[in-house]
């Protein structure tokens, strides 16, 4: 109503100033001495423009007439009278109405037409920016996610994508099963305020999209932009499932591909320590009595090396292996930081020669929820690579402390620290270092299994080189333990460590 009057007010406006404007120059024109010819050239551009300007021709025919009545009371003979509907005047009006009812009729159809245009412009960009975010999904359900809060809020009415069969509402279900509209608005739903539409692609139907009708039905506009934004929706959500299936293959052709080099590097380095334990147990029951007591310890000593070196990569290929397993998931449970260092340690301590190994625990007795035999391993991993990969008679200290809602574990030597080159390197898969003070190279999976572990516990694992001229490596557990994080960081870690 408001508008209406506005709009009225507007158009009164126009046209009074196009008939002061009008009168003002046909008075000029007459000080000039120019015949009525010219002042009404200018009356029909007054017309015109009245036509243009305003919603209707009908303000033209009136600015034509306003035009004629004043023009014939102050311009024509006998001046101050109305010499009306002479035959001159009703020509001048048939005139003035045809340019005013085509002008109006153009003028109304250019502003439809631009209408239109800016309306199809707007749907673009909303279409385009829709777009633009499903090309950003990452999955179907954020494809939907998306999809759902942008129809919201350009529809400003409740709108739901379900991914896969919907519950509950028949129309819903019937929707889903047969591929087409149901629901609000069309025959055979009465009572029901809301309306459903397949979100399909040929002969596949994925979910289904749910608009609330209970103020009024979608408009034909708006039900072709909520179809356009669907077809988006759906091309996005079999995007997502090509990608995934890629990723899938990628992942299948990357754990084919490790287990290729696992195997290949298992045959090789169990064979060295393999033979080494054959080859001095039948020594020792040939020749027993022939070997001297010392040479006997050594032989002893050796076997029990080779024997525990095997252990300990059957250990990693184990962990290795139940990390990676999506049908084996991690025994949370809190365990005393000082309970779980001191037990790694004292397993170490017979292998640790002429290391010295000291443990600095937390202040108090702290616990934090993790797979305790993992991270004994961790830190067992960790302790040996300590021995292996520092200087003879080096110091290892084995620490722990809490910083803020993580605990922070620490291994460090001071025996020579790691080359700057493979800071980056140590954890990844089958990445050794020649190693002086060792016979044996290994396969490179010790840190790579301590990375894979403590990501799964949703914690992250760094080596650096200390001030004390040796290497620190240190990780981090969360304090809480939460399945959701735990589910997300264990397929993060699977799919980064596969």
């Amino acid at each position: 109503m408001l508008r209406g009057v506005n709009v009225n007010l507007r158009n009164a406006g126009i046209a009074g100033l196009l008939f002061v404007a009008g009168i003002a120059a046909a008075f000029g024109f007459s000080l000039l001495g120019l015949g009525p010819e010219a002042s009404f050239l200018l009356f029909v551009l007054g017309v015109l423009i009245a036509s243009i300007e305003t919603d209707s021709g009908l303000w033209g025919i009136v600015l034509g007439v306003l035009y004629l009545l004043v023009y014939d009371f102050f311009f024509l003979v006998p001046h101050m009278a109305l010499p009306i509907l002479n035959r001159n005047d009703a020509i001048t009006l048939v005139i003035f109405a045809i340019v005013a009812l085509i002008t109006g009729a153009l003028a109304n159809q250019m502003k439809q037409q631009v209408q239109i245009a800016e309306q199809n412009a707007r749907v673009l960009r909303r279409l385009n920016k829709i777009s633009t975010g499903l090309i950003d999904s990452t999955s179907a359900e954020g494809a939907c996610d998306f999809s759902s809060a942008a129809l919201q809020k350009i529809l400003e009415r409740d709108v739901a994508i379900t991914l896969g069969p919907p519950s509950g509402d028949d129309a819903a279900v019937e929707c889903f099963e047969q591929g087409y509209q149901t629901g609000a608005g069309l025959p055979g739903y009465a009572g029901c305020t809301t309306r459903y539409l397949p979100l399909a692609a040929k002969s596949r139907t994925y979910g289904v999209v749910a608009v609330d009708c209970s103020e009024g039905d979608v408009d034909p506009s708006s039900k072709t932009f909520l179809d356009s934004v669907i077809t988006q929706t759906v091309i996005a959500i079999e995007r997502n499932e090509l990608e995934e299936h890629a990723r899938a293959d990628d992942l299948k052709i990357e754990r084919e591909r490790f287990k290729t080099t696992l195997l290949r590097s298992v045959s090789h380095d169990l064979r060295t320590p393999l033979a080494g334990i054959q080859g001095n147990a039948e020594l020792l029951q040939k020749n027993f009595d022939q070997i001297a007591p010392a040479d006997r310890d050594a032989l002893l000593l050796s076997i029990s090396s080779d024997a525990r070196w095997l252990a300990e990569m059957i250990d990693n290929l184990l962990g290795m292996t139940r990390v990676q397993d999506e049908d084996v998931p991690l025994d949370f449970q809190p365990e005393v930081v000082d309970d779980v260092i001191g037990d790694a340690v004292m397993r170490e301590m017979p292998y640790r020669g002429d290391h010295e190994i000291t443990v600095e625990p937390p202040e108090e007795v702290v616990t934090v929820p993790m797979d305790g035999k993992l991270i004994r391993q961790v830190l067992m991993n960790l302790i040996d690579n300590a021995i292996k990969h520092s200087s003879a008679s080096s110091h290892i200290r084995v620490s722990a402390e809490r910083e803020g809602e993580a605990m922070v574990f620490r291994v460090a030597d001071d025996g020579g620290g790691i080359a700057p080159d493979m800071l980056e390197k140590v954890f990844g898969r089958f990445v050794t270092e020649d190693v002086e003070s060792s016979q044996k190279s290994g396969m490179g999976l010790g840190l790579s299994i301590c990375r894979a572990i403590v990501e799964a516990h949703g914690g992250h694992i760094v080596a650096r080189n200390n001030d004390e001229g040796g290497a620190t490596l240190e990780f981090t557990l969360p304090m809480h333990h939460d399945d959701e994080e735990e589910e997300r960081v264990r397929e993060g870690a699977d799919a980064h460590g596969r």
